[in-house]
């Protein structure tokens, strides 16, 4: 019996119930070509790339949009009283080198080119979205699947701590990403090394050098990051073998160019040198606690001179081992102090020879930032607010900011979401999470630990290096931290989530294999 063809229409189903094909209804069946040519064309896109990058570029453009919904929100970027200095710096001067001149000059390039500050803060975006998508190539070379490396980046984006720090205009963003940027270049660097010691080509020396520009660009964007860059370079020396001299060559001469730059380049064309109060601020305020502790272990002549600066009352009323700003920025306090800073500093020396608990104790109490997984005593991590205030934190009614040219930048200009953003960063601060999202600290301990079991199961203790950088910040902000300020342990958390990825590694014998 033969057997009936039903045609091409029955094998679509369209033409057999009388609906409309849209390749039957177009001349020469173009329409439906051009749908069914288009997966194809998709195809032989992604079949340009190589199978190693797609993933990373997927993360790329994963993070990108999702910082990009931030960047949009506070277009063109959160502030804080630093920004406002910043545009000072650039618009009405002087230039002063009290925070970053490299940063200052990253303000003024996107001033003068675009007329606002807006491509500065998506030039952070790509770059924080750069830096997580390589991560996913790199932690894969140590046998992670690079899903869960790129999921991690996406939950790091979509964190409102992390996502809407990256759109800060702070000089603590570039220097974030800096750093953070070392934790992929040495995972990517001890991946090379192999039981025959390191491998001798090209790779090695090129990860070094990028290294060290990332540990130049940690000293240039923090005053403080040279000593940051030294306690990493320390710990990299006992870590990692055969390339250690190496790995010192490249810190010292990113902080001995740092220190040409600041005593030398930068006041040679003519930015100013910063106070003393950037350097001693803390120590002032080390001084009141102690005062307010025991004001009988001062002597008339301490006193004297401790009045010299602000009455006595005021240097005990301001005492608060969480917050040295609170005695450095009573009214005239740092232009009195800078006048007597030899006798203030000769003071502070005896009061720690004398009472070492009280300056001690105010330190650590101060440091709290780097080492507390709770905030105690009402100190908060700052996480700062998501609308910039009209007074621009107290700087509104000076005239070089009242009259700068670019003093409408000083204020959220939402392209999309603002309110759905403003929501999720006030929610991130609740008493039951901030501890997790705002809390550095915390997540130093996770990284410490995520990377020691690693390291443990591994049996290979160069691999103790990817947490360095963490352990070099910490202890950093615990020894000299001003203020309990967010912005100083945020490499830990960028770094700590991103680490998490390492407990689900593979064997070493699959770290070649497989792209997902």
């Amino acid at each position: 019996m033969p057997v009936h063809d039903p045609g091409p229409a029955a094998d679509t189903g369209v033409a057999a119930a009388g609906q409309h094909d849209p390749a039957r209804a177009s001349p020469n069946g173009t329409a439906g070509r051009g749908l069914r040519q288009s997966p194809r064309l998709a195809g032989r896109l992604t079949g340009r790339v190589p199978p190693p990058w797609r993933l990373p570029l997927g993360t790329y453009a994963a993070c990108q949009v999702i910082f990009g919904f931030w960047w949009g929100a506070f277009y063109p970027g959160l502030m804080s009283r630093d920004s406002i200095v910043y545009l000072q710096h650039v618009t009405t001067g002087p230039w002063v080198d009290n925070h970053s001149v490299l940063y200052d000059s990253m303000v003024w390039l996107s001033l003068h080119t675009t007329g606002d500050l807006g491509a500065l803060t998506l030039a952070q975006t790509i770059a924080m979205s750069a830096a997580l998508a390589y991560t996913v190539s790199a932690l894969r070379r140590l046998g992670v699947r690079g899903r869960w490396t790129a999921l991690a980046a996406v939950i790091v984006a979509a964190l409102p701590p992390l996502g809407s720090f990256v759109i800060f205009v702070w000089k603590d963003v570039p220097f974030t990403i800096c750093a953070y940027l070392v934790v992929p270049t040495l995972a990517h660097l001890v991946s090379l090394r192999g039981p025959a010691g390191w491998q001798h080509d090209r790779r090695v020396k090129r990860l070094i050098a990028v290294l060290g520009l990332e540990l130049l660009g940690m000293c240039l964007f923090r005053q403080d990051g040279f000593l940051i860059v030294a306690l990493a370079a320390a710990a990299l020396a006992v870590l990692i073998t055969g390339i250690r001299i190496r790995l010192i060559a490249v810190a010292a001469s990113a902080i001995c160019l740092t220190f040409l730059l600041h005593v030398v380049v930068y006041p040679a064309v003519g930015v100013q040198r910063p106070g003393s109060s950037l350097i001693v601020g803390p120590s002032w305020a080390d001084i009141a606690v102690a005062y307010a502790r025991s004001p009988s272990s001062f002597t008339p002549a301490d006193q004297r001179l401790m009045a010299r600066v602000v009455p006595l009352a005021e240097w005990k009323k301001s005492a608060d081992c969480y917050d040295s700003d609170k005695t450095n920025y009573l009214p005239h306090f740092t232009a009195r102090a800078e006048r007597v800073k030899v006798q203030l500093l000769e003071l502070w020396l005896r009061v720690l020879r004398q009472s070492p608990g009280a300056i001690l104790g105010a330190r650590i109490c101060r440091g709290s930032i780097a080492w507390a997984v709770f905030a105690s005593h009402g100190a908060v991590a700052f996480p700062y607010d998501s609308r910039i205030p009209a007074g621009l934190f107290g700087a509104a009614r000076q005239q070089d900011v009242r009259d700068n040219p670019y003093r409408h930048d000083l204020a959220t200009r939402p392209l999309w979401g603002k309110s759905v953003a403003h929501r999720l960063r006030v929610r991130s601060t609740s008493r039951l999470v901030a501890w997790l999202l705002w809390r550095g600290a915390t997540w130093s301990y996770i990284a410490y630990l995520t990377v020691g079991i690693f390291a443990l199961r591994r049996r290979n203790w160069a691999l103790l290096s990817l947490a360095a950088i963490v352990a070099a910040q910490q202890l950093t902000a615990l020894a000299d931290s001003p203020t309990q300020v967010f912005r100083y342990m945020a490499t830990p958390l960028f770094a700590g989530v991103m680490l998490l990825p390492l407990l689900l590694a593979r064997s070493p014998g699959h770290e070649a294999g497989g792209q997902g």
